[in-house]
């Protein structure tokens, strides 16, 4: 049965160029930083932090690869999502890739996607193979259980201040990368203790 060998080993490249400023087949997707925290004044004009509700950047995810999306868009297109993985091994991820991967549920079925819920996705990760990367899954598997047409698939890496985090749909037919977003969120304690193993 086919592997997904070509679709990950474009996923991987792509992520790379994303770490260089290139956005992506579509070239409008932008690195940026997403803040843990605004200022806002209270009552007595003093300036008081307030959390970022979209601070791990899931709702830009969301917006950007609808946006992103070759035209016409394919509306309610069925997609199946994807555990975050750690650029640096892609077998692994934390807290924080499952966090997000749960928070795109949401933030796709916002944009117009069909997202699939199939559990086992979440136990779908990457390895390398021969110096390429596939999937730990067979796709004709995911795609009979499913009927998905697309599959979300994001990374992450720490920097000494920001996480950066690159998402791709691909598309489980054909070695094709439909969209891209990529952002910085910053390195705060939250975050870290979110991108540990097993969370705090």
């Amino acid at each position: 049965m086919r592997r997904l060998t070509a679709v990950f080993s474009i996923l991987v490249a792509a992520s790379s160029c994303s770490l260089l400023g290139y956005g992506g087949p579509q070239g409008s997707a932008d690195v940026f930083s997403v803040p843990a925290a605004s200022q806002l004044q209270n009552d007595s004009g003093e300036n008081q932090p307030r959390l970022n509700p979209d601070r791990f950047g899931a709702r830009y995810v969301g917006v950007t690869i609808a946006a992103n999306m070759p035209k016409p868009k394919m509306s309610g297109m069925p997609i199946v999502i994807t555990t975050f993985v750690d650029l640096n091994d892609l077998g692994k991820t934390s807290v924080f890739g499952r966090m997000m991967a749960e928070k795109m549920i949401d933030e796709m079925s916002r944009q117009g996607f069909h997202v699939v819920e199939f559990r086992k996705s979440q136990d779908i990760f990457v390895r390398r193979d021969g110096g390429e990367f596939i999937l730990t899954r067979d796709a004709a598997d995911l795609t009979k259980a499913t009927n998905a047409m697309a599959v979300l698939a994001g990374t992450y890496i720490a920097t000494s201040k920001t996480v950066i985090i690159n998402a791709r749909l691909i598309d489980l037919k054909s070695p094709r990368v439909l969209s891209t977003a990529s952002y910085e969120i910053e390195r705060t304690d939250e975050a870290d203790g979110l991108l540990t193993e097993f969370g705090q």
